[in-house]
């Protein structure tokens, strides 16, 4: 008499397949393979509303955030980092497309020097009657020396919980 034939590996295979399946079937429901396109791709390049970063040559602008007052006037609360070699200047900044006023004018940032601007700062970019929407972006821009144009949309808030201090 001859044993009867083992099933289980033709049952371990179709197991195997189905977990496969399963595994690409939530892929797919999850938007991970999307591509290029893929929210989770797309919110990367969108401003994050806590404060946004700003590049132009080695100049490293962090967390540019508008503080608006209840009169319309706003300062930018940042930071600039300053990673090249040589130092460079903050000679002109733009607020919602309006020329701002960089107190206490130029600033030179030296190689490896951050400076904060607006927070416990000596340092500030200011645009009285700014007058923007709470919680909309706005365009902002810097320009520097030698590193160029840094450009982007930064958020409107309120000078209200850890923005109270911040005074235009």
């Amino acid at each position: 008499m001859r044993p009867a034939e083992n099933n289980r590996p033709a049952r371990f295979r179709s197991t195997y397949v189905a977990a496969a399946g399963v595994t690409l079937f939530s892929l797919a429901l999850t938007g991970c393979y999307n591509g290029q396109q893929a929210t989770t791709n797309v919110q990367a390049t969108q401003p994050s509303g806590n404060g946004n970063t700003l590049q132009a040559g080695r100049m490293t602008v962090d967390n540019a955030t508008a503080v608006q007052d209840e009169a319309g006037n706003a300062t930018i609360l940042m930071r600039i980092t300053n990673q090249g070699l040589e130092s460079d200047t903050l000679v002109a900044a733009a607020v919602g497309e309006q020329a701002a006023t960089i107190t206490p004018g130029p600033v030179e940032i030296a190689p490896g020097e951050s400076i904060s601007f607006a927070w416990d700062a000596t340092h500030f970019v200011n645009l009285p009657g700014l007058n923007a929407p709470m919680s909309s972006y706005i365009p902002f821009g810097l320009q520097f020396a030698i590193a160029g144009i840094a450009e982007t949309d930064i958020l409107v808030v309120p000078p209200t919980g850890i923005y109270a201090d911040i005074r235009p």
